[in-house]
């Protein structure tokens, strides 16, 4: 609430600082209309001994109040009558020049109302700015808590989209283990392989989650990537959903690719997530020719591209940027996080990733600056 600054102040402490500002106001009219007084004395100027007057009175109207203001016009007033308005060293009212005062007094008294209406309103906004400002910092406090409790949400939504896929491969791989164990004799090499890949899947899940927490402390672990060799484990890492899927895995990568730097695990999550969008994407084509295709190559010259491309039914229709926002999602079970992860990690890294429709399919696709020599 916007108070008066003419406004009473609570009893005790309150009165005291009334009575201190009231005293003050007083002291301010008697200086300013003494000091004014002095210096038109002193320029001995008696056709105009009014201009310091009125800067006396707008003076101690604006840092006083409209009480010394009006104090202040009647020193004035008197001042001019005893020692400007012949006959000189007297109060007389009845003086020729009479009329004089009254022009100076009245043009006076609109003066302190407006610096008083001016006061007040300054006063008020300056409080209203005060109080707005105060309101935005406490909207901006609530807004940071609400996105912290968002940032954490949304990082335990990116792990449950993260680990889940080495987690999945962990179960297929044990329940492969335990058939290859149950075999009639026990198949102990398919066993070793299939406890070797759960190995490896937990491993890589385990790595994932170190990242994830390390996005939200410090940044992320940089060394010399090579991204023909991610492409190209691709077939292995998802090995058992491309033949769930009937799915042929092809791969066309430009010979001496030149290396980026980045993470290895985040890029290889990256291709991962693009890759199994594509597999669910053409799982529910009932004929037709199901294949992922993953290409490599180098592009104007500072940027190597990684394209994951699949023959299934394409974009769904409206702008493909929003398959990039969070929480976005054209499947029923879906999160619709995976994509937004993997903008944010490719963005981190100094690259862009982006999709469009080509002729026989969606194609998502990536590009990363090439390591400049010696960095």
């Amino acid at each position: 609430m916007i108070r008066n600054p003419d406004a009473a102040q609570p009893t005790g402490s309150g009165h005291a600082h009334r009575k201190f500002t009231a005293a003050w106001g007083y002291a301010l009219a008697i200086l300013c209309a003494g000091v004014a007084l002095f210096v038109t004395e002193s320029l001995r100027n008696p056709l105009f001994p009014t201009p310091l007057f009125f800067a006396a009175i707008v003076i101690t109207t604006w840092y006083g109040g409209s009480v010394p203001g009006i104090i202040a016009i009647i020193l004035a007033t008197f001042s001019l009558d005893y020692f400007f308005i012949p006959p000189l060293g007297s109060f007389a009212l009845n003086k020729p020049e009479i009329a004089y005062l009254l022009e100076f007094a009245l043009p006076a008294l609109l003066t302190t109302w407006f610096v008083t209406k001016r006061r007040i309103a300054e006063t008020t906004l300056r409080e209203a700015r005060d109080e707005l400002q105060s309101r935005i910092e406490k909207r901006q406090e609530e807004l940071a808590r609400v996105s912290r409790m968002l940032t954490v949400g949304e990082m335990g939504v990116s792990i449950a989209h993260e680990v889940n896929q080495p987690l999945m491969a962990v179960v297929l791989n044990g329940d492969a283990c335990l058939r290859w164990l149950s075999a009639s004799p026990p198949n102990l090499d398919e066993a070793r392989g299939a406890v070797g890949r759960i190995i490896e899947e937990g491993t890589r899940a385990g790595d994932i989650v170190r990242r994830i927490r390390a996005l939200a402390k410090t940044s992320t672990r940089r060394a010399v990537v090579d991204l023909n060799q991610i492409a190209g484990e691709i077939e292995a890492l998802l090995g058992r959903e491309l033949t769930r899927g009937k799915i042929s895995f092809r791969t066309e990568l430009a010979k001496g690719l030149p290396s980026v730097r980045g993470d290895r695990v985040q890029l290889q999550q990256v291709v991962v997530n693009l890759a199994m969008n594509a597999i669910e994407a053409m799982s529910d084509l009932d004929q037709g020719r199901r294949e992922l295709r993953i290409r490599s190559e180098v592009r104007e010259s500072d940027g190597v591209v990684i394209a994951v491309e699949d023959s299934g039914p394409g974009l769904p229709a409206g702008n493909p940027e929003d398959l990039f926002t969070a929480f976005f999602t054209t499947k029923e079970d879906g999160l619709g996080i995976g994509l937004s992860i993997s903008r944010t990690i490719i963005e981190a890294h100094g690259g862009r990733l982006w999709a469009f429709n080509s002729g026989s399919g969606a194609v998502f696709q990536f590009r990363l600056p090439i390591l400049e020599e010696g960095a």
